[in-house]
């Protein structure tokens, strides 16, 4: 078992991981194969957040979408979901610094739905108000809302999708 404060990371747990990567980082989400003193072995899945680098590079980014491209949370991580990403397979090793916290199997399910399933692209075509595929993206967009079976993924989309106005 590795410590992390009160809440102890074990072999099994699947975590949130944010790992510096020098101007922003890099969100990691995985199930947790391999424990020991000072690092953990993590299978999922890990997420750069291209549509927000590329805004902070532009210098059209808010002090939050900074603030979530510095240091992700689960609770906030959604400022980087709602924009392009660019994600893969994960299966390394997290050395015991890195900002880690365990996450529950379903909120670990959500996340790698939400983006192998395309979101954070249709979310940021959604929400430029210059793409010429809005309507395009719309429409898939309630296609793939319309085909969820999960009523607590779909609720989620649904309140993310009101907020942002795109429902």
């Amino acid at each position: 078992m590795l410590g992390f404060g009160k809440k102890q990371i074990k072999e099994g747990d699947y975590v949130f991981a944010s790992v510096d990567e020098g101007d922003y980082s890099k969100v990691v989400v995985g199930y947790v194969n391999f424990a020991e003193m000072d690092r953990l072995r993590v299978t999922g899945i890990y997420i750069k957040p291209v549509g927000l680098i590329e805004r902070a590079r532009s210098g059209r980014i808010t002090p939050r979408q900074q603030e979530v491209l510095r240091s992700p949370t689960p609770d906030n991580m959604i400022h980087m979901l709602i924009d392009r990403v660019e994600y893969g397979n994960f299966d390394d090793y997290l050395h015991s610094r890195t900002f880690m916290v365990r996450i529950g199997a379903k909120r670990y399910s959500e996340i790698e739905t939400w983006v192998r399933d395309g979101y954070p692209e249709l979310f940021s075509i959604l929400l430029s108000p210059m793409d010429p595929r809005r309507e395009e993206a719309k429409q898939i967009f309630m296609d793939k809302y319309n085909s969820i079976y999960d009523s607590e993924f779909k609720q989620t989309i649904s309140a993310i999708a009101r907020q942002l106005r795109i429902l």
